[in-house]
């Protein structure tokens, strides 16, 4: 169902066969994929020392959402989510503090039923190349009684080697920049309403095997470019470029992503 209904392969680890143990394929999987599927079944019941019992998912399956969690809420990385819970598993671990907002079931033909639909939201989904750019917002508090955001421009190496050499050009809507008079040593010519800014190896350094560079950041104002551009200010686009042997690399983001992401 997930490849007749996406772009995007499927794994499952009870179709691998390989000398790799079972909790390597499923964490390297975890670490590689843009979305999750989980089905919390009841595997059993569980008295507890203060008194409920509490029927228990399958403790594989708590890990991986916990894992799960980790790659949106430390990597800041994307990681798209559907969640089914049968209705007789209670909440525990890490799921209590989460808003996974499972779909509830009875019987497997409630999954399988509700599953096409929610599978349709994933078709504009890509699969992870092992170098790749990743784009994040974050709040960073107030000033002058505007709540003022920031955004991180990270490239992520995935391979087994160096990046020794690499260029990367950011380009911004220059109204979420009126907050400020700031001038960047890295900005380089554009149009009236975009700012562009380039960086590379010699301002940051390679990037090691498995392992995520920060290249940029900067502080912007929605309220501001709200105030000079009225409604349309949401539809403006960050978008980030990066050549890396000879590749060419780009992520593309609406300020209204970045806010519904964050």
């Amino acid at each position: 169902m997930v490849k007749s209904t996406t772009n995007l392969d499927a794994f499952f680890a009870e179709e691998v066969q390989d000398l790799n143990g079972l909790d390597t394929n499923i964490l390297s999987a975890l670490r590689d994929c843009v979305a999750f599927i989980t089905v919390l079944h009841p595997r059993g019941k569980i008295a507890r020392p203060d008194g409920p019992t509490v029927t228990r998912a399958s403790v594989w399956i708590e890990q991986e959402i916990a894992v799960a969690a980790y790659i949106q809420r430390v990597e800041k990385r994307p990681l798209r989510i559907i969640a089914f819970k049968h209705k007789s598993v209670d909440r525990e671990g890490i799921r209590e503090l989460l808003h996974l907002n499972p779909i509830e079931f009875e019987s497997e033909d409630d999954v399988l039923a509700a599953l096409p639909d929610r599978l349709k939201q994933w078709k504009s989904l890509k699969p992870q190349r092992p170098i790749h750019l990743r784009l994040t917002s974050r709040n960073d508090g107030m000033q002058d009684g505007h709540a003022i955001s920031r955004v991180d421009v990270i490239l992520v190496n995935d391979t087994a080697r160096p990046i020794k050499s690499y260029s990367c050009e950011i380009c911004m809507p220059a109204s979420i920049l009126r907050h400020w008079s700031e001038t960047y040593p890295s900005e380089v010519p554009s149009d009236p309403n975009t700012r562009c800014f380039r960086t590379n190896e010699m301002s940051n350094g390679p990037i090691e095997p498995r392992q995520s560079k920060l290249l940029a950041y900067f502080a912007y104002c929605m309220p501001c470019a709200s105030e000079h551009e009225g409604i349309t200010a949401a539809n403006r686009e960050v978008s980030v470029k990066a050549w890396i042997d000879g590749e060419e690399h780009e992520i593309r983001k609406t300020m209204q992503q970045l806010a519904t992401e964050r």
